[in-house]
């Protein structure tokens, strides 16, 4: 039986929260932080994947009015809304401690949330990749992270949101809802109190979820808490990176052309300057469920840049990235010809 500490720490602020996300994962690769469950709730925030437009996804502007922190995490897949009526866990452990495929860990750490809304007498099923749906609508979302040796599986479980809220502070894209009956988020999500129609306290669910974790894998959790090293190293990203509008926002520009494209791993967005059939400057991004933070798609842009369009999709197909998504950015780079 495999020994993990449990980590609550009480931090509620988005941008210290990712901070110590990313702390973790280096100092676990190091061999400095020990395979950790790690549970937390965060005030109102939108979580922004690592390769989207921040501009694009979230009404800035009305988070900026109603205190809704914006914050770019080091994980693919979409914008999504938070506060603390729902918890969110990450899970850090060598990869090697599971054989598991990638694609296959999504399922594999699904088992603990079914299991937690079995609980409560609701039936929930996994849907597409990495979702866990109740009565056909969303009421739990994952992503992963590797960090060289170490890997970050992290999952949010929505057990009371604002609904309101998460309407208004987030744009998506309509693609998302291209192969869904649902035209709107707010129709497209759900919660474990609106399923039951009754409040459960959140510190119930996740006292639920962490003995249902530790029986799925067969761990022991043992209660901990942050070490020096691993809130100096957190203190230093929250400062020089998670609290930055350079990091969070990125540099706001119009392009010329922005195309976006439906793949298995989810949206890919295309956009292009160009100076007569030159691309002068690219940038590809989306809500992709990759691991690498974002890397694939900064080598794609930077493969286009300087590329004429003519030559453009074939050179992206000799990039080091995901099939699907160089296929995806070669068929949008022959729709802008």
């Amino acid at each position: 039986m495999m020994i993990w500490r449990l980590l609550d720490d009480g931090i509620t602020d988005a941008h210290h929260h990712f901070a110590v996300e990313e702390a973790l994962a280096r100092l676990l690769d190091e061999g400095h932080s020990p395979p950790t469950l790690r549970l937390r709730r965060v005030r109102r925030a939108v979580f922004v994947g690592v390769s989207q437009d921040t501009w694009a996804e979230v009404d800035v502007d009305f988070c900026r009015a109603h205190d809704v922190k914006i914050v770019r995490r080091m994980n693919g897949g979409g914008a999504v809304y938070h506060d603390v009526g729902s918890f969110c866990y990450s899970a850090f452990f060598p990869r090697r401690t599971f054989p598991q495929s990638d694609a296959d860990l999504f399922g594999f750490f699904a088992r603990p949330v079914l299991r937690t809304c079995a609980d409560y007498g609701l039936a929930a099923t996994v849907s597409g990749r990495n979702d866990i749906t109740v009565n056909g609508r969303k009421l739990y979302g994952s992503a992963q992270m590797a960090w060289y040796d170490a890997f970050v599986q992290s999952g949010t479980f929505l057990v009371d949101i604002d609904f309101n809220m998460m309407g208004q502070a987030l744009r998506p894209s309509a693609l998302k809802f291209a192969d869904k009956p649902a035209t709107t988020i707010q129709e497209r999500v759900t919660s474990l109190n609106r399923e039951l129609g009754r409040a459960v306290p959140v510190t119930e669910v996740m006292a639920r979820f962490a003995a249902h974790f530790a029986a799925a894998f067969d761990l022991t959790l043992t209660p901990g808490e942050l070490t020096a090293e691993e809130r100096a190293l957190a203190g230093q990203l929250w400062r020089e990176k998670y609290a930055t509008d350079a990091w969070n926002f990125g540099e706001r520009r119009t392009y010329a052309t922005r195309q976006a494209a439906r793949t298995p791993l989810g949206i890919v967005t295309l956009a292009l300057e160009l100076e007569g059939d030159i691309i002068r400057s690219a940038q590809v991004g989306g809500d992709l469920l990759l691991t690498d933070g974002g890397a694939a798609l900064t080598r794609l842009a930077a493969a286009l840049t300087g590329t004429s369009l003519a030559e453009a999709p074939a050179r992206v197909m000799h990039v080091a990235a995901p099939a699907a998504v160089r296929e995806a950015v070669a068929a949008l780079l022959r729709d802008t010809m």
